[in-house]
C-alpha cells in the first residue's frame, strides 16, 4: 500500500515538472524586435524593398534622448533583394534581436509594387505562423511605403503603425484586414479592395498623410483607385454606410444659399435580386437608409411634409446617379467585382455558377445592374423653421 502511494506521489510530481518547463525555442521578450509595420515597394531594377518600423523599448527610447533632440520611439531597417525570404534574411542581420510578426498592426503596399503584382508576399503571409490575420492592408498612392513609415505622423500615438492601426479601427475609412484581403483574392467571385494612404499636405518639416480612399485588386494586381466620393457610395451599396455624410443639390444656387443639404446615414440595408436571364445574370439593387439633417443650406422648410419629400425625392435621384457612375467606373473600367456579385450568383444560382464560374470575369463586365434607391429622413435637427425657409 505505501509503495502504491510513493508511486502515486511520484506520478503527480512528475505531472507537475513537465507541466513547468518551457518551451525549447521560446524566446525571451527583450530578445525580440517587434515590429509594428511593414511595407513593401518595387525598385526601379525591379528588386522588392522591404521596410519595418520596429518599436524600440521604452526605457531605450528614453536613452537615447540627449542634447535636446527627442529621438523617435521607433527605429525604421530596410534591405531589398528578388526574393521574400533572403530579404527577411537580410533584415534580420541588420538588427540584434530576433525579429518578431505577431504584433505587426499594418501592412503597406507601394504602388508600384502592387501594379506590379503581390502573389510572393501573398505566399509569405500564409505560410508565416506569425502572420497575424487581424492585420491591416493598405496601399499607397502617390508616395512609397518606405517614406510613410519612415515619417512620423500627427498621432496621438507615438508610433506612427499604432496611429495607422487606430484609425482603421474607428471606420472613418475602408478598413480590410489580412484574412478578409486574402479570402476575397482566393474567391472565384469577388475582387479585393485595400485603403488607401497617401500624402495630403507636405509642410516644410512635416507631412500629413490622409485615408480616404480605396484600392481595386484583380488578378493580384492594383488596377485603379476609388475617389472618396464613389467610396461613400459603395459602402452604401454594400449597406455598410452608417455614420457616414451625404451631401445632395436639393433647390439651385442663389444668393445666400447654396441650395445643399448634408445628412447622415443611421442605418443602412441593401439586398441583391438576381434573375438569369438568356445565360446572362441581371442584378437589381436595392438600398434602403434612414437618415438624419445636418445642415439645410437651401430654403426648404423640411417641418412641410411636401419639402421634406422633395429633400428625399432629390437624395434618391443623385444618390441613384451616383450609383451609375460608380458601377461604371469599376464595373466597365476596372472589370472587379468588389461587390461580391459572383458569390451572390453562387449562393442564389449554384448550377449557374458551377458552369460559369471560370467565365465569370469575362462576364461579369457584361451583367446588366439596375439600382433602386429609398432615403426616408427621419429627423430634421430643428422644432422650428427659420422664417426664410420656403413655407
Amino acid at each position: 500500500m505505501m509503495r502504491m502511494q510513493t508511486i502515486y506521489r511520484c506520478l503527480v510530481l512528475l505531472v507537475f515538472i513537465i507541466c513547468l518547463t518551457g518551451c525549447w525555442d521560446s524566446i525571451e521578450m527583450e530578445d525580440r524586435a517587434f515590429v509594428m509595420a511593414s511595407g513593401f515597394d518595387l525598385t526601379e531594377d525591379g528588386q522588392v524593398e522591404a521596410t519595418l518600423q520596429i518599436a524600440l523599448p521604452t526605457g531605450l527610447s528614453i536613452a537615447m534622448q540627449g542634447g535636446g533632440a527627442t529621438k523617435e520611439p521607433f527605429v525604421v531597417v530596410t534591405d531589398k533583394g528578388r526574393e521574400g525570404t533572403d530579404i527577411l534574411q537580410h533584415l534580420q542581420e541588420m538588427i540584434s534581436r530576433r525579429v518578431f510578426l505577431g504584433h505587426r498592426g499594418v501592412i503597406i503596399f507601394g504602388e508600384a509594387y502592387a501594379r506590379e503584382g503581390i502573389d510572393e508576399i501573398l505566399d509569405t503571409f500564409l505560410r508565416s505562423p506569425e502572420s497575424r490575420y487581424t492585420t491591416f492592408i493598405l496601399t499607397a498612392k502617390g508616395v512609397t511605403a518606405k517614406e510613410i513609415l519612415n515619417t512620423p505622423h500627427q498621432f496621438l500615438e507615438e508610433i506612427p503603425a499604432l496611429g495607422l492601426k487606430k484609425k482603421q479601427q474607428i471606420g472613418i475609412s475602408l478598413a480590410v484586414k489580412l484574412n478578409e484581403f486574402l479570402d476575397a483574392i482566393a474567391s472565384d467571385g469577388k475582387s479585393p479592395m485595400t485603403g488607401v494612404i497617401q500624402v495630403l499636405e507636405k509642410k516644410a518639416d512635416q507631412k500629413i498623410f490622409k485615408l480616404g480612399e480605396a484600392a481595386v485588386y484583380q488578378d493580384n494586381k492594383l488596377v485603379g483607385f476609388l475617389p472618396e466620393e464613389e467610396m461613400k457610395t459603395l459602402f452604401m451599396l454594400r449597406g455598410e454606410a452608417e455614420n457616414q455624410n451625404l451631401t445632395a443639390q436639393v433647390k439651385p444656387i442663389e444668393e445666400g444659399f447654396k441650395g445643399t443639404m448634408g445628412v447622415r446615414v443611421l442605418r443602412s440595408k441593401s439586398t441583391i435580386d438576381i434573375q438569369i436571364k438568356d445565360e446572362i445574370p441581371e442584378i437589381m439593387i436595392t438600398l434602403e437608409a434612414r437618415v438624419v439633417v445636418l445642415e439645410n443650406d437651401s430654403k426648404l422648410d423640411l417641418s412641410k411634409e411636401k419639402k421634406l419629400k422633395e429633400a428625399e425625392s432629390k437624395f434618391n435621384e443623385q444618390v441613384d446617379q451616383r450609383f451609375v457612375s460608380m458601377l461604371e467606373h469599376i464595373q466597365k473600367e476596372f472589370k472587379a467585382d468588389v461587390f461580391g456579385f459572383g458569390n451572390e450568383v453562387h449562393i442564389k444560382h449554384p448550377e449557374y455558377w458551377k458552369m460559369n464560374k471560370d467565365k465569370w470575369k469575362k462576364i461579369y463586365p457584361k451583367i446588366p445592374i439596375s439600382t433602386r434607391v429609398d432615403i426616408t429622413i427621419i429627423g430634421i435637427g430643428r422644432a422650428q423653421a427659420p422664417p426664410h425657409l420656403e413655407k
